[in-house]
């Protein structure tokens, strides 16, 4: 009879098991060494990007701090700062040092896309992550050199932009107030690649200037978006959203976008407009002759000569003030002051001509032009009806005027402002309840139906 196999020993038992265990603890080591090395990989990936998306940001900012910030005049000659204004880009001619400062005028779209004017915006010399200078694209409506004739709430921006998938996030193209079309566009180039039309960009100081060594190209569902060059008031030829990869999984674009939209920077400009408006009215009261009290308003038809009117509350900022003189305000300055930045005398200022028609005044009872002009009471808010309210904030009723800056056009309900009976119904211009032109009037958050700026003292 034949013995039984023996049973193999206890000690190679032993053997055969630790060996497993060896080779799993190494196939686990080895996950989590993948894991951790992707992991590491996304958070570079990830902090990169957070310093890329960083230095757009504060470009932005800046842009915008400009804009609100420009500095103005009562000069009525040509082509004056206007609220509202952006700086050319640093743009100059190949084997010149870039500076960082604007390079005027950019007329045409060849001139309004070069690198950031950082030192011009008060920046630093900001970089992405790659540690590339910033390039930066501005719209002809918002340009300070050569300026276009209008600059106000309902001037749009003319540049076109595409996210990653081709889908239209900015149309440059379309008309009107309501247009989406960006004001200006920043851009952080990324690291070197080579171009989907096939150029290796090369970063020497030979190609230092040139936009395609930094700026990509890519066709997204059947158009093709160049970073490099746009177009105007295109609706088709802007700018696209990296990042995007080929059929081969090879990276195409990079370009990191950031948009400056008129929603971004109008309300702070209206603000500024507001302000200016508020510090000629305010001029004007503090003169000995005026005592305390402020000019008539502009009637609504008056489109033309911008003239006061005896007992006109509400309506538009005057430019002659002859009424508020010579009629029930005796002795009663005929002229802004010296401060004013609105108008020279009684001659509007160049940037002023852009903003009169979106700008309006109400004046209460208690402050208006009297003969002779004596000092406002103590009480003069007493009783109520002799002073404005604007609720929000407060239902006191104790404003001596408000001021109030149209937005843009807005679509619900519709606003018209072509003609001059357009011009001259206050619907077209404010939102309830300001659109009645009486007290209460009311502040607001910007929103889809709401866009009027108001200050009041």
């Amino acid at each position: 009879m034949p013995r039984p196999l023996a049973s193999a020993h206890p000690q190679q038992r032993e053997q055969k098991g630790l060996a497993l265990i060896i080779v799993l603890v190494i196939l686990v080591m080895g996950t989590i060494a993948l894991l951790v090395s992707s992991l590491n990989s996304s958070s570079l990936q990830i902090g990169r990007d957070q310093v890329t998306t960083d230095a757009l940001a504060q470009a932005k900012e800046a842009l915008i701090g400009f804009a609100v910030k420009v500095q103005l005049s009562s000069s009525n000659a040509p082509n004056q700062p206007r609220p509202g204004d952006l700086p050319c880009p640093d743009k100059h001619t190949p084997g010149t040092p870039l500076e960082g400062t604007s390079s005027t005028p950019c007329n045409g779209s060849v001139n309004a896309l070069g690198r950031l004017p950082w030192k011009s915006l008060g920046l630093p010399d900001l970089r992405d992550s790659s540690g590339e200078r910033l390039w930066y694209a501005i719209s002809s409506n918002f340009k300070n050199s050569p300026r276009t004739p209008t600059l106000n709430s309902d001037t749009p921006g003319t540049i076109s932009v595409f996210a990653s998938d081709g889908t239209q996030l900015n149309d440059g193209g379309s008309s009107g107030s309501g247009s989406s079309g960006a004001i200006a566009v920043i851009i952080a180039p990324g690291e070197a690649l080579q171009r989907q039309d096939g150029i290796q960009q090369n970063r020497s100081s030979v190609g230092a200037n040139t936009a395609s060594n930094y700026l990509d190209i890519a066709t997204v569902g059947g158009n093709t978006e160049d970073n490099a060059n746009f177009t105007d008031s295109s609706t088709i030829n802007g700018f696209i959203q990296g990042r995007i990869k080929d059929n081969n999984e090879n990276l195409i674009v990079n370009d990191q976008l950031i948009v400056l939209t008129q929603d971004n920077i109008m309300q702070a400009i209206q603000k500024r407009v507001a302000a200016e408006v508020k510090l000629c009215l305010n001029e004007y009261a503090s003169i000995i002759n005026n005592n305390g009290r402020y000019p008539w308003a502009v009637p609504l038809t008056d489109l033309i000569s911008y003239n006061d009117l005896t007992g006109q509350f509400f309506g538009r900022i005057p430019a002659n003030l002859s009424n508020t003189n010579t009629d029930s305000g005796a002795n009663m300055d005929s002229k802004w002051g010296p401060l004013c930045n609105t108008h020279n005398i009684n001659t509007p200022a160049t940037w002023w001509l852009n903003w009169r028609e979106m700008v309006f005044y109400g004046l209460a009872n208690a402050y208006k032009p009297v003969n002779p002009p004596t000092l406002p009471a103590v009480n003069a808010c007493t009783p109520v009806a002799a002073c404005l309210s604007v609720n929000p904030p407060s239902a006191a009723t104790n404003k001596k005027y408000v001021v109030i800056v149209a937005g843009k056009i807005l679509t619900a309900p519709p606003q018209l402002r072509s003609s001059n009976t357009d011009k001259a119904t206050l619907g077209n211009y404010m939102e309830p309840p300001n659109n009645l032109g009486i007290s209460p009037y009311a502040q607001g958050a910007l929103s889809a139906t709401f866009n009027d700026t108001v200050v009041f003292q």
